[in-house]
This record gives C-alpha cells, structure tokens and sequence, in this order.
C-alpha cells in the first residue's frame, strides 16, 4: 500500500507543521475497552482523548471507529483497533491501488514509474546504489524505476495477489506477507515505507526491523500523510487520508521525527507533498455527492483545488510528507 502514488511532485523543505495541544483526559478505564486499548506509539501514553467516531468512507465496510488524540504528544490513532486480522481483509481486492496489478486499470511501465518520479529523484540524490527493501511495494513499480538506476531491489506486498503481479509481470523479489511475518533477509543501502507507518499496529516495532536491517550510512524514507495540515485541520472526521480501518496512525511533522528519534534514526530532511485527489475525495466525503458534479465544482477543481495541492507544500502545509533520515550518528553512505 503506497500512499506516494498521490504525491503531486510539488515539496517544500519544511517541518515545523505541529498538531494543537489537547484538552486534559482520563485513561480508558473498563475492561473490554482496556482489553483492546491502543497505548500512544509516540510517547506511551495511555490516555486518550476522543476526538471522532468515523466509518469506511473508501471502500464502505461496516462499522464504526474511534479516532482518539493523545493530549501528551497530539498524536492521532484509532482506539480501540480492531484485531489485526480484521484490518488485514480490509485490503480488499478493491482496493484501488491494487488497480493496475489486478487488471482494472493499464498503463505503460513508464508512465507507472513516472509517478514515482519524485522518490527516486531524492533517493537517487542522496545514496549511491546497492540494495534496496521496498516495504509494502504495491504493484512493485517504484522498485522497477530504481532497478533501472541500478539498485538491487526486493520488496514486500501484503496482498498475495498483487506481490504475485510484481513477480510474475516484473520479475521482481517480491515476498507476499506483512512486513511483521516476512523474511527482511540481511541489510539494506536503502530501505522505504510509503504509506506504511499509519498501517501497522506497531510502529515502533517496525523501525526497530528497519534500524536492525539497514547498513550503517544507509538511508531510510518513511512517508506518511500529515495530520497538522491546514486541510487535515479543516476536513477532520472528512478527511480522505483518515481511512479508517486501515490507517491506525495520523502523525505530525514533530510527533513523526520524534517517533523516529524514539527508534534511533536522525532525520536529515522532511519533504511535503500535495494531492489534489485527496481533496477531491475528502470534498466528496463531506458533501455526500461526487466532486465535481457542476460547473461551479469544475471552476472550484481548476481555480482552487489543483493550485493548493502545489503551493500549500511550500508553505510547509502539504498533506503528505517524507522523512529521510539515517541511523543516528553514522555519515550518509553515497
């Protein structure tokens, strides 16, 4: 699952987006809840404050979930989770970055790795090649554009359908799996998670994987989508990117960095990015009707929407950011 293949290209250097301080709360105190309990993965935390009750607005499936704030850190996270089995089916085969590889959508490889543009640029910047762990690849086309600046890649796809895609239609090292049940096989020059961190139901355990599996002087690239937001803050409980159930997470630029400090990793630079599509969607979320749907939606999408996804990023406002960062106190290796 990639959030990347929303990033507009437009970025801005910038990480001092914060979330708001939070109001006093209580830790959840009845048993069934505390069973099922969510601990900030951020500063440890147990106590919650509630901030919405949302549902599936991009796939539809049942059920309601809690989106709670930490009033230590500001961190964001649903609570209570459901079991991690659960959340697993909800990335379904409609899920629709799992288009391409299961054959609703086509495209030339080269427009699939042109996406990515971006990513690679900056990867290609600041590491000279060697091997490189995509961690939930997708469809494996990020991993195909940087084979062809000559890395060795592998990657690992949690749906077993589209990791099948990656190996068979790509030839790529795909291991089907969460990152928590495969085989992360040695070190790495370049490990990558891209709309990972917010999945997981312990972030802090995966960086420790990345920490154990990247060489000295390695770097790593965790990207997510950015609570502090001037649209995040706007849309809430509306937001596209909240997409509950699979999104446990929501950071901040400061509650990100401090996430990977916790875990060992300096973080050298943070990018943003925008998307239009993902205000489009969350437009769509709130009024309940596609977007655009008139002529006055059409002048809305060209006049305000397409240029806020390029220049609220420069404005240290982008909806998605990317850290790049390397393990503390070890010099970059390109």
């Amino acid at each position: 699952m990639t959030d990347k293949e929303f990033s507009s290209g437009e970025t801005n250097r910038n990480d001092r987006a914060t979330v708001a301080g939070a109001d006093q709360a209580e830790p959840i105190s009845t048993f069934e809840e505390a069973e099922r309990q969510v601990d900030c993965a951020v500063c440890g935390s147990s106590l919650q404050r509630p901030m919405w009750s949302v549902r599936d607005s991009l796939l539809g499936s049942a059920g309601e979930y809690r989106i709670v704030r930490c009033p230590e850190c500001g961190t964001l996270r649903m609570s209570p989770r459901p079991v991690y089995e659960e959340r697993r089916q909800s990335f379904s085969d409609l899920y629709p970055l799992f288009d391409w590889a299961l054959g609703r959508k086509r495209a030339q490889a080269d427009q699939r790795i042109g996406r990515f543009a971006a990513q690679i640029g900056e990867i290609s910047n600041r590491q000279r090649p060697g091997r490189l762990l995509d961690v939930g690849c997708g469809d494996g086309y990020f991993m195909l554009g940087m084979q062809r600046r000559g890395w060795e890649v592998a990657g690992i796809e949690l749906h077993e359908k589209v990791a099948a895609y990656a190996r068979d239609e790509l030839g790529l090292d795909v291991r089907g799996g969460a990152e928590h049940e495969a085989d992360w096989d040695g070190k790495y020059d370049c490990i990558t998670l891209f709309g990972v961190i917010e999945d997981v139901d312990d972030p802090n355990a995966s960086l420790k994987r990345c920490y154990d599996h990247l060489a000295d002087g390695g770097l790593l690239v965790v990207q997510t989508h950015n609570i502090a937001s001037w649209e995040a803050r706007h849309f809430g409980p509306d937001w596209f990117n909240i997409e509950a159930p699979r999104h446990v997470w929501h950071f901040a630029p400061d509650t990100l960095k401090m996430l990977l400090q916790n875990n060992g990793f300096r973080q050298e630079e943070l990018l943003h990015y925008g998307a239009a599509f993902v205000t489009e969607r969350s437009i769509e979320n709130r009024r309940g009707k596609v977007f655009p749907s008139s002529a006055v939606d059409r002048f809305i999408r060209k006049a305000v929407v397409a240029p806020a996804a390029k220049i609220a990023p420069k404005l240290g406002q982008g909806i998605m950011i990317e850290s790049y960062c390397r393990k503390a106190g070890t010099a970059a290796g390109a």
